[in-house]
Parts: structure tokens; C-alpha cells; sequence
């Protein structure tokens, strides 16, 4: 049990208070039940139990949605302190040179170079266990210790370095009538286009530029296999943004980048980590891609 001040001298259980911090954050009582496995009903009633024991509201309940009030926003802001100690304490005294967790990483960016360190860490571990998912519209972000993806995406409570900068290119087909030429964006408008997901960022920042430039990319390809990609590129059927980084480990000889005069644009990548889950194993692999960070491209 946890034990708290409040009115007079309050008890409450842990995971009662962790039912609310999460429903707090998804502002959904659905998601936390499904995170903890159990039905809906009881996350609701641990939390209105919560409510009563405290003698005050947390959430205004609406049809289909709940959400925060103002004693509500004040509890999420005490618990987010308490859960951050709380969670590093039981770091600290759990880091364990024998751990064998299972290390779950969610791949966004650098999937091909990402994957090649996995295999480069298993050689040196080779006890080491992998969950390596490449899924650029996952967002169950509680289901992985590492999420790999461009700087300023918001992971709340995650903590994060840089691992590296690279260029943004657009590529096309080494036989391509686009090849040997400076071009404009706007030389693309007839062009078609390839992408890996629409969701991601080199598709995001094509986007922004070509509107700029006055036109939509005509997308003809959407797919969520790297070397798929590369192939539709290589095959001329279209051209595609990728970062320099990717084109250099795909060993991909039938792309080349095109010089595009106005398309200068840049993907800062980071490592996001959970600081509760960063022990052991954990630690171990996150500290090994600390020492990659910053690699030439």
C-alpha cells in the first residue's frame, strides 16, 4: 500500500493510483484497461473509488470521454513527480548485470541502419533477446523499453539523445531522364511519387516543399517494406525522399539522388528511452548506441 496525506489518514493502493495516472494521460479508461489487461469496469471503479477515499472529482464524465478537472490536472502533476522517483528507485536498485529481459525497440527512423546495429549488439550479446518493430503509425508507445524517430516528437517522461543528423534526398532511378541535371522542385510536378508510409517524415517533408513549390506529389506507391522501396525507385516506376543515411547501407546501386536546388532539408534523429526501464540489458544496449551517435554520414 501507499500510504498519503489527505484528509484525515488516507490509504491507497499503487495500482489504484497507477489506474488513474494512466487514464489521466490517455484521457481514456478503455486504453489503461487494455495496457493492464483487465476489464474497463474495474479501472473505473478503482478510480471513483479513488475519488471517494480523496472526497473530491478528478474527471468531468462525458458522453463517450472523460476528462480531466482542475483537482485532476493537480494530482496528474504530483503523480508524474512521485511515478519519476518511484520508477528510478526501482531502477536503481534492479540493475542487475544478469538481466535477460527482452529489449523492445520501435524503429520510426534509420530502420536499415537501426536493424544492422541490432545484429552488431546480438554478436556481442548473443543472450540478448530482441523485440524490433518497424511501424511508423504505432502508437502504443508503453509497449517498448527504445523508440527510434526524428527529434521533436513528443514522448512524455521519455528521456532521449541525439544519435544523428542526415540530409534528406530525393532519388530516382539511375537511368532516369532526371539524372546529370540541376533541377526545381516544381521540374517534379509531372513526376510520379513513391513512399514509405505516409506517416512518416521524409513524406511529410516532401510534402511541405512540393506545396511550396506549387503542386501536390502525385503518389502512385505507398509501402512499409524498405527494400520494396527501393526497388519501385530503382525500377523508374517513381521517385521517393529517403535520407542519405538509408540509400548508403540499402546497397541499392540502381538509385541515385537527384540535385535538387531548392529541396535542402534535414532529419535530426534521436534515441527515446524509457529512464524506469533503462537497467540491465536495457542500459547496456542504450549505451551502445550512445557510443554511435554522431557517425559520419
Amino acid at each position: 500500500m501507499l500510504y498519503l496525506w489527505g484528509r484525515g489518514e488516507t490509504y491507497m493502493e499503487l495500482l489504484q493510483l497507477r489506474y488513474f495516472f494512466d487514464s489521466a494521460r490517455y484521457l481514456s479508461i478503455s486504453k489503461t484497461a487494455e495496457k493492464y489487461m483487465v476489464p474497463p469496469t474495474s479501472v473505473s471503479v478503482s478510480i471513483k473509488r479513488l475519488e471517494k477515499e480523496l472526497g473530491c472529482k478528478l474527471f468531468d464524465r462525458l458522453p463517450n470521454k472523460i476528462v480531466l478537472n482542475e483537482n485532476g490536472k493537480r494530482m496528474l502533476a504530483s503523480l508524474t513527480v512521485v511515478f519519476r522517483e518511484l520508477d528510478g528507485a526501482v531502477s536503481a536498485v534492479s540493475d542487475r548485470a544478469d538481466d535477460t529481459r527482452e529489449i523492445r525497440i520501435l524503429v520510426k527512423a534509420l530502420r536499415t541502419y537501426i536493424t544492422d546495429k541490432v545484429v552488431e549488439y546480438k554478436q556481442k550479446h548473443s543472450n540478448t533477446r530482441f523485440k524490433l518493430i518497424a511501424d511508423f503509425d504505432d502508437t502504443n508507445y508503453d509497449n517498448y523499453d527504445v523508440i527510434i524517430d526524428t527529434a521533436g516528437e513528443e514522448y512524455a517522461g521519455w528521456d532521449s539523445f541525439e544519435l544523428c543528423k542526415q540530409r534528406i534526398l530525393i532519388y530516382a532511378s539511375k537511368n532516369s531522364h532526371l539524372c546529370g541535371h540541376k533541377l526545381t522542385l516544381e521540374q517534379l510536378k509531372s513526376e510520379s511519387f513513391a513512399n514509405l508510409s505516409l506517416y512518416g517524415n521524409h513524406y511529410m517533408v516532401l510534402q511541405n516543399a512540393c506545396h511550396k513549390a506549387g503542386f501536390s506529389p502525385n503518389l502512385v506507391a505507398q509501402v512499409n517494406d524498405s527494400a520494396c522501396f527501393m526497388r519501385i525507385i530503382g525500377s523508374g516506376v517513381a521517385v521517393g525522399a529517403a535520407g542519405e543515411l538509408y540509400a548508403k547501407v540499402s546497397a541499392n546501386n540502381d538509385v541515385i539522388p537527384l540535385d535538387i536546388t531548392d529541396f535542402k532539408e534535414y532529419q535530426t534523429v534521436c534515441i527515446y528511452y524509457k529512464k524506469a526501464a533503462a537497467y540491465g540489458n536495457v542500459r547496456t544496449f542504450i549505451d551502445f548506441m550512445h557510443d554511435k551517435m554522431n557517425f559520419d554520414l
